[in-house]
């Protein structure tokens, strides 16, 4: 895959605007500033990186900026200021969102958070309690605004960067601004992939190994003398492997001519896969999953869906060696 990169400029171009209407809506006086223009990132991220960015530069005109009055009174300038910044460290690209706010009310939001259950010690660190602000449905807004998305929202935004392989972090003070700190890895890995329901679970395989799929018929199946089955397809037979069994899958389909069964290839061999259900195509990002868990049999990595669910993507290749060991039952 040709990685093409593209300045932040292309994403940072289309903020001066949001910001004018938005801040006019509100009667408060803003002033955008942006830094590192000029940095580079995959083209794939970005395009994926406007929509959490817009809700977020939302969020500080709606919530965190105040209006020129509350300014005033609490000593600052009239005209607030909102910073999107992009740098490069390392292997990563740092966005951030900062505005010289008010910062996050720590009282409100832990009185919030207990309520819900989601706290129970009120010693809870600065930074862990403003990651609540990211969980499904929390929203501190007394004021709900069709601006920052309606007191939800942020919780996409984080289900969003992790989707692209990256975290978010929130650091503040209260008085003194907000920062929303965005860490993405340069590139991607990205594979075309089938995904595929057993029982519950969701698995993606590599697109570039599937040949076919059907739904196998009593004809076409053949059980050998181990327990083992084979399938008969266009004149020959392809040793049956089901995912559900190898991965012991609660609930998965034990009726062979009731799953289907996805045609493989691996080097120079066949072999089919017997899944519950086929769900689409699409592209996904390959996460390592060795280092963020350990390693597993028949698994070479993982993705993040849409849905924040983790999906592990099969190892056509493990599963070829499995084969391997059956070949000599279909002579």
């Amino acid at each position: 895959m040709s990685i093409r990169m593209m300045p932040m400029d292309y994403v940072f171009s289309r903020f001066p605007r949001v910001v004018r209407e938005n801040a006019a809506r509100l009667d408060k006086q803003i002033r955008l500033v942006t830094k590192g223009q000029s940095t580079e990132l995959d083209k794939s991220l970005i395009e994926r990186i406007i929509d959490p960015l817009t809700h977020l530069v939302r969020n500080s005109i709606d919530h965190g900026i105040e209006t020129p009055e509350k300014r005033e009174a609490a000593g600052k300038s009239r005209e607030g200021t909102l910073t999107l910044s992009a740098q490069h460290q390392g292997g990563h690209i740092i966005i951030e969102v900062i505005d010289d706010g008010g910062g996050l009310n720590r009282e409100k939001i832990l009185k919030k958070a207990m309520a819900q259950g989601l706290v129970s010690n009120e010693n809870i660190p600065d930074e862990e309690l403003w990651q609540l602000l990211f969980a499904p449905g929390f929203s501190t807004a007394e004021k709900v605004t069709d601006i920052s998305g309606r007191g939800v929202g942020m919780d996409v935004v984080r289900r969003n960067i992790q989707s692209m392989g990256g975290h978010v972090q929130m650091f503040s003070r209260e008085g003194n601004g907000t920062t929303t700190r965005i860490v993405l890895p340069l590139t991607l890995a990205i594979l075309d992939g089938m995904s595929v329901q057993v029982g519950n679970e969701t698995f993606i395989l590599p697109l570039s190994h599937v040949t076919e799929s059907m739904q196998p018929t009593t004809e076409q199946l053949r059980q050998l003398s181990n327990d083992d089955h084979v399938i008969h397809v266009r004149g020959e037979y392809l040793p049956v492997i089901s995912l559900g069994d190898i991965f012991s899958v609660e609930g998965a389909e034990t009726d062979m001519t009731k799953a289907i069964a996805v045609i493989l290839q691996a080097e120079d061999m066949r072999f089919a896969l017997l899944v519950d259900h086929l769900i689409g195509q699409h592209q996904v990002v390959v996460k390592n999953l060795e280092a963020n868990y350990r390693k597993i049999p028949g698994i070479s990595a993982a993705t993040i869906l849409g849905d924040g669910s983790v999906a592990l993507i099969v190892d056509v290749f493990a599963l070829h060696r499995l084969t391997r060991d059956r070949v000599g039952s279909l002579s």
